[in-house]
């Protein structure tokens, strides 16, 4: 049986080798939920409560700022790292109004997100 640190955290990415980074770098430690869509997510975000969201910016239907207004606008109180591969400082401008976290640019740093994860699910 599977020991997991406490706390949960989804990824919200359409990149399967993001995903697959994700697994690599935490899966072992944590309870992890993958979602490739917008839609997905919100679904998975109305039956459930996560400690950590990882949430790429350019994902399907609704994107991920859409996502992320969602989740401010029901209160929930999950920390939100964006990881984007997008340049745009007014994405990063934007996603700060809705109370991030953090605000990380691809390729990720593991050091990074498994301090991220230990930080926030600590």
């Amino acid at each position: 049986m599977k020991k997991w640190n406490e706390g949960s955290i989804v990824v919200i990415d359409d990149d399967q080798g993001i995903l697959d980074s994700f697994d690599a770098m935490l899966g072992d430690d944590y309870r992890l939920f993958m979602v490739d869509n917008g839609s997905d997510a919100l679904e998975l975000l109305s039956k459930q409560n996560f400690d950590l969201l990882f949430l790429d910016i350019k994902i399907p239907r609704p994107n991920g700022l859409e996502v992320l207004r969602w989740i401010r606008e029901r209160g929930i109180s999950t920390k939100v790292v964006i990881v984007t591969a997008l340049p745009q400082e007014h994405y990063e401008e934007m996603a700060q109004q809705y109370g991030i976290y953090r605000y990380l640019r691809k390729p990720l740093d593991v050091d990074e997100v498994e301090e991220i994860a230990s930080t926030v699910l600590h």
